[in-house]
């Protein structure tokens, strides 16, 4: 998205909760992937000192992409969630 949000005007706007399912399990494989990842750098075994600050730098930033994507999922079951409603056009 080019648009930063304080230049994006408040609107509605229609999503299939569908859409939406698909959108979250995106999200929800982009978390597991950065757990595995996570776990498969904790297999490698180095007695370089920079190389093992490498390895914990990186696998704590893969945690937390796993973290913020768990949080966005959450959010994304919330809009999901939401009830149906029907809206009308008016002319201006």
């Amino acid at each position: 998205m080019s648009q930063s949000d304080d230049i994006l005007e408040p609107r509605l706007v229609a999503v299939d909760s569908y859409y939406l399912s698909v959108i979250n399990d995106r999200i929800q494989d982009l978390s597991n992937d950065s757990e595995h990842l996570s776990m498969a750098l904790s297999a490698i075994k180095t007695d370089d000192d920079a190389s093992r600050g490498v390895i914990v730098a990186v696998r704590s930033a893969l945690l937390a992409n796993s973290e913020l994507a768990t949080i966005l999922s959450e959010q994304m079951d919330g809009l999901i969630l939401l009830p149906e409603m029907e809206v009308t056009r008016h002319e201006q």
